[in-house]
C-alpha cells in the first residue's frame, strides 16, 4: 500500500514524472531567453487548455525580451493540457522563467525547462552571473481611451448648450 500511494504521488508531479533531470548549466543553453519577473496577465479559459500568461522582466540572466511579452505555459501554445505545463497563475508573483522563442513574438516555457517560482538561486546566479536590469516599461498608450473622454465631454457641452436654447 505504501509504495502505491508513493508511485501515485510521484506520478502527480509533472516535473518528476515526465522530465529527464538536467543541470543549470544544461538548463541554461537550452533556453534562448532566461529571465526573472513578473506574471501582469493569466488567460484563463473555460476549455481544458494550456495556460497563457503575460510577463514583465526585472533582469535578464541570458538574452533578452522585448518589453512585455506573451508567454505560453506548455508545449501546445495554449492547446490542450499536458503533464509538463508549468504553473505560473497568480498575478504580481515573480518567476525565473527559462524561455524558447514561440513564434510571433512569444515565448513558451514548461516544467522542464528549469522555470520556478522566485528569484534566480544561487546556483542560477553562480552560473549565468547577476544578469542585467531590463529598461523600465513604457506607460500603457492611453490615447484612445483621451480621446473617448475628450468626445463624451464635447457630447455633453454641446447637449448642455442645446438644451439652454
Amino acid at each position: 500500500m505504501a509504495a502505491v500511494l508513493f508511485w501515485a504521488t510521484l506520478a502527480s508531479s509533472p516535473a518528476l514524472a515526465s522530465c529527464v533531470q538536467t543541470t543549470v548549466s544544461e538548463r541554461a543553453t537550452l533556453a534562448e531567453v532566461v529571465v526573472y519577473g513578473s506574471v501582469t496577465e493569466t488567460r484563463q479559459t473555460f476549455a481544458p487548455a494550456g495556460g497563457v500568461i503575460r510577463f514583465r522582466a526585472e533582469r535578464f540572466l541570458k538574452g533578452t525580451l522585448p518589453g512585455e511579452v506573451e508567454v505560453y505555459l506548455g508545449p501546445t501554445h495554449g492547446g490542450a493540457i499536458t503533464s509538463v505545463d508549468y504553473e505560473a497563475v497568480r498575478r504580481g508573483e515573480a518567476h525565473t522563467l527559462y524561455l524558447r522563442s514561440a513564434g510571433n513574438g512569444s515565448w513558451e516555457t514548461n516544467a522542464c525547462s528549469g522555470s520556478h517560482v522566485g528569484a534566480p538561486t544561487a546556483e542560477e546566479t553562480s552560473i549565468l552571473g547577476a544578469g542585467s536590469a531590463a529598461a523600465p516599461s513604457a506607460p500603457k498608450d492611453n490615447t484612445p481611451l483621451a480621446l473617448v473622454a475628450v468626445a463624451i465631454a464635447a457630447i455633453a457641452l454641446a447637449g448642455a448648450l442645446f438644451a439652454r436654447r
